[in-house]
């Protein structure tokens, strides 16, 4: 079946969402605003650990170990909620980090219980991530029907391609079947089509 080439960000457009909101976080540092530094640590988390939006809106402070690097996962399998723990890249870490870091000096609650995600009204919903993403992609002026669940299939396509690796790409996004992963994930990429096209009578 493959992956659907409208539903995952290539790599320009992966860097584009993520230098225009990166942007947008700086500016709203320095003028002490807080939407676009939510949204800036909600894009990267989302195309750095490829989370669904439900997992995203259920992390809390105390799942993030900076210790070990890692992240705990609150998953439904099988209509089973269970915890995973994935690897936090370097990268995200220190995001992560620093994120805090700003929630407790603009006074939001740090505790390991703490939502990690907080908006006006509290901790935010999946709706409201979904929110920010779409207000992120639009500020990006790429296409509107890139959705948060983009960011999962975009990881995907990104770990994969970096490591052949499928069985890690089914652990990251906590597929419970091997099956389900290859059917999605284990086919050439559009760009990949699309490079052997190019040039191809020159």
């Amino acid at each position: 079946m493959g992956i659907d080439r409208a539903k995952y960000l290539d790599a320009d457009e992966t860097k584009r969402l993520r230098l225009v909101t990166e942007a947008a976080n700086i500016k709203d540092l320095q003028a002490g605003r807080v939407r676009w530094v939510v949204a800036w640590a909600v894009v990267d988390s989302a195309l750095q650990t490829g989370l669904r939006v439900s997992e995203l809106a259920k992390l809390t402070i105390g799942d993030v170990d900076f210790r070990r690097s890692a992240l705990r996962v609150h998953r439904s399998k099988r209509r089973k909620s269970i915890t995973e723990t994935i690897p936090l890249s370097k990268e995200l870490r220190s995001h992560l980090k620093a994120f805090i870091e700003w929630k407790k000096a603009v006074g939001q609650p740090t505790g390991k219980g703490s939502p990690l995600f907080v908006g006006k009204r509290g901790a935010l919903t999946a709706s409201g991530l979904m929110q920010l993403w779409k207000r992120a992609v639009a500020e990006a002026g790429l296409p509107r029907e890139l959705s948060i669940h983009c960011a999962r299939h975009t990881l995907a396509v990104a770990l994969l391609k970096k490591s052949g690796n499928l069985r890690l790409v089914q652990k990251q996004l906590g597929h419970t079947s091997p099956t389900t992963t290859a059917n999605i994930y284990a086919d050439v990429t559009f760009e990949d089509q699309q490079a052997a096209v190019n040039g191809l009578y020159e």
